[in-house]
């Protein structure tokens, strides 16, 4: 492949009307210029200028090359330009990859504020509870819940908060079963688990208490899924005991939807992390909305901890 600079070099010399107006227009020296011009025509084994004392002239060669140079450097100059618009300010397309739960309750009401704000910036959202690989899936920003985030080469992560998990049920459960008096009760009881809680044999929940005591209990569970949806309307419609992230039992436990069962003790917290690639060369696109997320997000956590 020919080298850039000399195609950019040719097509300068005959835009500007020879060697002398082509260095003192894009500061190259003009011997440099007619050097390369040269090596150009020999690489070629064609003349592409006639050249005079007084006057340049374009071979029938030279006119075609130029009308390709000339394709070459305005495609050129308008990649370059591309890549400098999205440097001024933010624009083009955010890839976030984001928890289902969060993504439902948080981010449907604070993206369109920052997109509001942010016209020309668009953002493609996946809602999923898998680890998504961030530079292979070519994500510019992850939100991840987990107790203890993995050190990654080439990643950044930000803390966004804490969420507890709680145990709840419906009142009407309670009133029909009792409620447990200590958490070596709750294998007597109807329970819901996640799949991230089962192990061989049942499921598994590690409780603390306000002392930092923990017990491991060893349960049945009557229903087992990974969507905190369907486990949050299992505990509402009374089919046992579920623990869940006080971000999702907030606010039923407002409405009486549900209460809190055994409440001095509670599950492992998640952390909530903000992932994204190493900022050297970031977009504002891309800065802008991890600036957004690392305010809203901590403020929607702290609205429905309880």
């Amino acid at each position: 492949m020919e080298d850039l600079n000399d195609i950019y070099f040719f097509a300068s010399v005959v835009q500007y009307g020879g060697f002398s107006a082509a260095a003192r227009t894009i500061g190259v020296e003009k011997t440099r210029l007619s050097r390369r011009i040269a090596a150009l025509e020999k690489r070629l084994g064609v003349r592409l200028l006639q050249r005079t004392t007084r006057a340049l002239a374009l071979t029938e060669a030279g006119q075609r090359f130029f009308e390709r140079c000339v394709e070459t450097v305005e495609g050129a100059q308008a990649a370059y330009d591309s890549v400098a618009e999205l440097r001024r300010e933010p624009a083009g397309l955010v890839r976030l990859s984001s928890p289902v739960l969060l993504s439902q309750r948080c981010l449907a009401h604070a993206l369109p504020g920052y997109m509001t704000v942010h016209p020309k910036v668009s953002v493609f959202v996946e809602a999923t509870d898998r680890t998504v690989d961030v530079i292979k899936e070519r994500f510019d920003i992850a939100i991840r819940a987990k107790p203890v985030i993995e050190d990654v080469a080439g990643l950044v992560a930000k803390t966004l908060g804490n969420s507890q998990r709680v145990l709840v049920v419906s009142p009407a459960f309670l009133d029909h079963y009792g409620h447990p008096e200590n958490p070596a009760d709750l294998p007597k009881f109807n329970t819901v688990a996640s799949t991230d809680d089962i192990f061989a044999g049942g499921a598994r929940w590690k409780l603390t208490n306000l002392d930092n005591r923990t017990q491991n209990i060893e349960l049945k569970p009557r229903l087992v899924t990974s969507d905190l949806r369907m486990r949050l309307q299992a505990a509402i419609r009374c089919i046992g005991i579920a623990l869940l992230p006080e971000q999702v039992v907030a606010a039923p436990l407002k409405e009486g939807l549900v209460e809190r069962v055994l409440p001095q003790w509670s599950g492992a917290k998640n952390i909530l992390h903000l992932v994204y690639p190493t900022p050297r060369g970031m977009l504002p696109s891309v800065r802008s909305l991890i600036d957004y997320l690392l305010i809203h997000v901590p403020a929607w956590l702290q609205e429905r901890s309880i």
